[in-house]
């Protein structure tokens, strides 16, 4: 059974937007070796010790539980780094590379709704909030 602490265990705090190191820190949340994956191997781990082992299944419980505490440390993070961010990500995707080389309003519109067509459950399924996928944006 779980108990959520309504207060984050440390302080996380930001100075200032920063769209970049929110895409970094994906990766620590839903990456490969991120907190969300280091959660679930201790949950399987402790299922198959909860009857020979109960001693390892609670200590194995109780790391999963923990990792999931630097899961919500690291989501808050994300979260306050993309927070205000909507003028500087429009700039950003403005001049970046890919729009330097495209040419006109109409081919970077068409890069939009491609996007959007790509996977239009998106808006639906992330809330626009954080999701566990890493930095590439893989489950």
């Amino acid at each position: 059974m779980f108990h959520h602490v309504k207060d984050l265990q440390f302080n996380a705090r930001v100075s200032r937007p920063d769209p970049r190191f929110a895409n970094l820190l994906l990766e620590q949340f839903g990456g490969e070796n991120g907190e969300l994956a280091a959660a679930m191997q201790y949950f399987t781990q402790a299922f198959g010790a909860k009857v020979p082992h109960p001693d390892k299944y609670d200590m194995l419980m109780d790391i999963a539980t923990e990792e999931f505490s630097h899961l919500e440390i690291v989501g808050a993070t994300i979260q306050m780094l993309l927070k205000g961010v909507n003028g500087e990500l429009k700039n950003a995707a403005d001049s970046s590379e890919i729009m330097q080389v495209l040419n006109g309003k109409a081919a970077k519109e068409d890069i939009i709704h491609a996007a959007v067509f790509a996977n239009p459950q998106f808006g639906i399924i992330t809330g626009g909030g954080v999701t566990p996928r890493n930095s590439q944006g893989i489950p």
